[in-house]
């Protein structure tokens, strides 16, 4: 499933994906989705991710009016997202904990006035 963003698709789960399900709602709402989004996870976690922000964007779509209720939802598909994927860790690596460190470290990008992010 992908949507048009600025004139590109976006692909489910990326930033701009969730960026244009939430164009023009509250702030609370287009917060949640982006704590939502799945792309930049390794693919185990992936799996682990994406039903929760499947199940925000259903809601989303077909809520349209913006409450307290409808963050408090998206508010909890974030706290129970973090536990699906906590598990998801433990049963694929046997042990509590982060996910271990890639072998080899890539620089993060410059941000526009040299910075790093």
């Amino acid at each position: 499933m992908s949507m048009m963003f600025e004139g590109k698709a976006a692909s489910l789960g990326t930033r701009e994906h969730a960026l244009a399900v939430t164009h023009g709602r509250h702030p609370g709402v287009r917060d949640a989705l982006q704590w939502l989004t799945f792309s930049h996870l390794p693919e185990a976690l992936q799996n682990y991710s994406r039903p929760f922000y499947q199940t925000a964007v259903e809601m989303v779509s077909n809520i349209t009016t913006d409450s307290p209720e409808l963050i408090t939802s998206l508010n909890k598909l974030i706290e129970a997202k973090d536990s699906a994927v906590r598990a998801g860790i433990k049963h694929d690596t046997g042990r509590a904990g982060s996910v271990p460190r890639p072998a080899e470290v890539v620089r993060p990008p410059l941000l526009s006035d040299g910075v790093q992010a």
